[in-house]
């Protein structure tokens, strides 16, 4: 069974299994021959290792078996690339505890994920001193506006440069890039769409993001609208905040596609991954598939 993109809590732990396709990643330790960092991994990770020693997340913030490009970003490539544009999907992490090894589950949730579907993960990480009460100084995304002030071009930048060194070793351009986001980095991505700020292909929004009324105001006087899907569990405390936005996408009438898994808590299910795919690639009566090269690094 092909794991969903990334089952964890908002913390980055895993979830319970919750019925819907979620499935618990477990955090795997590096295995035998695991390639270097000079090439990203062509296979997906196993879910059957034992979880990384704490002292071994800290010292190094990829799981080892991944590449790490400049700026502390993860990659994987797939051994076999889907048919048709060259894809790179950015996805941006839940909150994650320093020195937990809680950032591994997640980037081999999202390689998986990048295996199954053929497309090159790009995984950031965010930064420190900015995040949630009783959680300011885990690793998080700006979400509020002066944490955007003061880290976002920062932030763009190193991705940028990523892809860039990314694009190299794969030998071409990512024709489309879309944006996946799990727990708070759902409620980033949500904000990078609705001010417009990235050139990008589409969006997916899993166990986070909402519908406030700045997010609305600033979406509409956005007039690029990639397409987003936004997925959430039944059972999880905060999906309230997901079926909002999607009520307001709908107001606003952004190109956009919700799924809502009853029985599922914070995850992100396969089936909830596998329809954002078709979705933002304008499949299955999913939206136009986006024009092409908007995927290009001017901003």
């Amino acid at each position: 069974m092909v794991l969903s993109l990334a089952a964890l809590l908002a913390a980055g732990a895993p979830a319970s299994a919750s019925g819907d396709g979620a499935v618990q990643p477990a955090a795997g330790a590096p295995s035998a021959g695991a390639p270097s960092a000079d090439a990203p991994s062509a296979d997906a990770p196993s879910a059957d290792a034992p979880a990384p020693p704490q002292a071994a997340a800290a010292a190094r913030w990829c799981a080892p078996e991944l590449a790490a490009l400049p700026g502390e970003v993860c990659a994987f490539l797939p051994a076999k690339a889907a048919p048709g544009p060259r894809v790179l999907v950015i996805y941006l992490h839940g909150v994650v505890q320093p020195d937990s090894g809680w950032q591994w589950a997640q980037q081999r949730g999202a390689a998986r994920a990048g295996a199954r579907h053929g497309v090159a993960v790009m995984m950031p990480r965010g930064r420190r001193g900015i995040g949630p009460k009783t959680m300011e100084d885990w690793w998080c995304w700006p979400t509020a506006t002066a944490a955007q002030a003061a880290h976002e071009d920062a932030l763009l930048a190193e991705w940028d440069a990523a892809r860039a060194e990314l694009e190299r070793r794969a030998g071409g351009r990512f024709e489309r890039v879309l944006v996946f986001g799990f727990s708070n980095g759902a409620y980033y991505a949500t904000s990078l769409a609705m001010r417009g700020r990235l050139p990008v292909d589409g969006y997916a929004a899993f166990a986070g993001g909402s519908g406030a009324r700045y997010l609305e105001r600033a979406g509409a006087q956005t007039k690029v609208r990639a397409p987003i899907f936004v997925g959430w569990g039944g059972k999880d405390p905060a999906h309230r905040d997901q079926v909002a936005l999607a009520k307001m996408l709908r107001r606003l009438k952004w190109p956009s596609r919700s799924l809502g898994k009853p029985r599922a808590g914070h995850a992100m299910t396969d089936d909830q991954v596998d329809q954002a795919f078709a979705f933002l690639s304008g499949k299955r009566g999913g939206a136009t598939a986006p024009a092409r090269g908007r995927g290009a690094r001017a901003r």
